[in-house]
């Protein structure tokens, strides 16, 4: 008896080669879904932390609205109630210091014809007075949110400007 080639079936090589093949094909398709599980967790945490930021700024407003900054604390913080008890927030409002727009070394002349006289001195008082005033109209108003991820603090600040446009005007240059 003699045994012909032309048998069907897999030899024990073919078998293993194919449960080899299969064996990479389901790992690239596992680590292709975790890194889509950790993009998707991520992207929810951070849809969380801006609306919480988002809070806490609307939250700010209310406090502001209707009261000259003088009447806010600069700085606040706090934490969220449940369900999000592992995020904390802080607030902080500086005062925008507005650049010398107008200095003497500047030179505010004719520009170029040998004319050294510098700027107008009521033209320079006009400005100093306005840059004052946007100064102690406006603010920066940042919002950090605070979390834990992985063992490590993680945060996410937000910033908006506000100008109070019923701060009082003065004509001095304080």
């Amino acid at each position: 008896m003699r045994c012909s080639r032309d048998e069907s079936g897999f030899t024990l090589l073919e078998v293993m080669i194919a449960i080899g093949i299969l064996a990479i094909g389901i790992g690239a398709i596992l680590v292709a879904e975790n890194n889509s599980l950790d993009v998707t967790i991520r992207a929810k945490r951070m849809n969380t932390v801006a609306t919480l930021a988002r809070n806490v700024m609307v939250e700010t407003e209310r406090e502001i609205q209707g009261k000259p900054f003088t009447e806010v604390r600069d700085e606040a913080s706090g934490k969220f109630d449940a369900p999000f008890t592992d995020y904390t927030w802080e607030r902080k409002i500086k005062e925008i210091t507005f650049p010398k727009i107008m200095s003497p070394q500047s030179g505010g002349g004719s520009g170029g014809s040998g004319d050294e006289k510098g700027p107008d001195p009521n033209v320079e008082r006009v400005v100093k007075i306005a840059t004052t005033y946007l100064s102690k109209a406006s603010r920066e108003v940042t919002v950090t949110i605070f979390w834990k991820d992985k063992g490590e603090e993680q945060k996410f600040s937000v910033s908006q400007y506000w100008v109070d446009l019923n701060h009082e005007f003065k004509m001095s240059e304080e």
